[in-house]
């Protein structure tokens, strides 16, 4: 799956594979011996708790805002992928930025994807605690947030546009190509080698004169990849010529 659970996050991969190993009812011995020996389900199910999901909606807003800009006034249907969803934030929170700038197409699709499938069933849900919408401005919230006595839930025709699929960032992409690409504080979790390759396959996913948006701290890794920044409202952007 490509994570690294090394420098610093030993005390995340003991967590995850004892609540793995309870899962499957074996020893967390026996567990780690299968993921090292290849064992797919083994591996699965170690990675299902081993990704950092920690997220929340308008998280680094400036990257969204300018996307939407960038995207609003683009001619056809959009086609976006938001790489590493975990549990939805990111590709609802693309969605309000689109349409806070007068993008209001249905025919606009989001495929949002990430390895676990346990977060992508939260996704799906669209129902959220108020400490994931945090950050969203109050005014947003109460514009596509409908309350309830168990959350606050993603307004109908904006869930409209996000698809979610499970996806290995290490997999072939999904068909495109895409007018962008999202993927945020997800590669931070890589080796270096391994960032690299999972990158050449965001950038190869898209459409001439398609965007990428990274997460400011993984924004060195796409040197070399043939990418042009582009600088807007504080964020950059990641320009295919």
């Amino acid at each position: 799956a490509g994570l690294s659970l090394a420098a610093g996050l030993e005390g995340t991969l003991r967590q995850a594979l004892r609540a793995a190993a309870g899962e499957l009812g074996v020893a967390p011995e026996a567990l780690a011996a299968a993921v090292a020996g290849g064992d797919q389900a083994a591996t699965e199910a170690l990675a299902e708790h081993a990704a950092v999901g920690e997220t929340s909606f308008w998280r680094q807003a400036e990257g969204l805002v300018a996307l939407a800009g960038r995207l609003a006034a683009r001619p056809g249907p959009l086609s976006v992928w938001s790489a590493g969803c975990a549990s939805g934030e990111e590709p609802y929170s693309l969605a309000v930025a689109l349409r806070e700038a007068g993008r209001d197409r249905p025919e606009d699709r989001i495929l949002a994807t990430d390895v676990s499938a346990r977060a992508l069933a939260r996704a799906e849900a669209g129902l959220y605690r108020a400490r994931a919408l945090r950050r969203l401005p109050r005014p947003l919230a109460g514009r596509w947030f409908h309350a309830s006595d168990r959350g606050a839930r993603v307004d109908a025709g904006l869930a409209a546009l996000v698809t979610f699929r499970r996806h290995n960032l290490l997999a072939p992409p999904p068909p495109g190509p895409f007018d962008a690409v999202l993927c945020r504080n997800v590669l931070i979790y890589f080796e270096p080698e391994v960032a690299a390759r999972a990158l050449r396959s965001l950038a190869g996913a898209l459409a001439p004169g398609g965007l990428l948006l990274l997460g400011p701290v993984e924004l060195p890794l796409a040197t070399g990849l043939g990418l042009r920044q582009v600088e807007e409202g504080g964020a950059t952007l990641l320009l295919r010529p």
